[in-house]
């Protein structure tokens, strides 16, 4: 499996994918790939060395089992708001990657926030795009090869909402050349294929 491989609506992985080399966040109990924790250590200690507010990991490695249960649980929502399932299988999957379409599943895939906000109900929220914290990451994330998956103007591209909390890891040169070029993710793979 290699740092750029694609999973979104239109590419899967299996119900059995787990990827190899889990390990878990000892401050957050998270499992990710190990390149990802410590490429994520790494920018906190950027952040530090800024005088910026660190950022705490909400989400990493997903089951496809998990996954399962977090779309489930948003169609039973938007059923109770008095939708057919069918309409609410399609607003679901707006929100909450179908299982097996998840990046999380990959172990690549980290959900963020800053260190003060990880207390709220939902620390997912946009406002985290806002903070210094979440601008600074935007800006220099790059650097320890994660991308901000799912930016505002490619959400033509990508089919996912702007998620400013939810970035993945891709591998340095990778994402310097997507920080360069302006790339997400299906624009640099399709850009590497052609």
């Amino acid at each position: 499996m290699n740092d750029v491989c694609l999973v979104n609506p239109s590419h899967g992985l299996s119900e059995t994918f787990i990827p190899e080399d889990l390990i878990q966040d000892p401050t957050s109990g998270i499992w990710v790939c190990e390149v990802v924790l410590h490429a994520f250590i790494r920018l906190n200690n950027r952040l530090f060395n800024e005088w910026l507010e660190p950022l705490s990991l909400v989400s990493g490695y997903r089951s496809f089992i998990y996954q399962q249960k977090l779309f489930d649980k948003k169609i039973a929502f938007y059923q109770k708001q008095g939708m057919d399932e069918t309409t609410a299988k399609i607003e679901a999957a707006k929100i909450v990657a179908v299982p097996g379409h998840s990046e999380h599943q990959l172990g690549l895939a980290i959900d963020v926030t800053t260190w003060s906000m990880r207390v709220l109900e939902d620390p997912l929220i946009i406002s985290f795009g806002e903070t210094p914290t979440g601008k600074w990451l935007l800006r220099n994330s790059y650097l320890e090869g994660f991308v901000l998956r799912y930016p505002k103007d490619k959400t033509h591209i990508t089919h996912i909402t702007y998620e400013p909390w939810h970035y993945r890891y891709v591998g340095i040169e990778v994402a310097i050349v997507m920080k360069q070029k302006g790339l997400c993710l299906e624009e640099y793979i399709a850009l590497n294929q052609g």
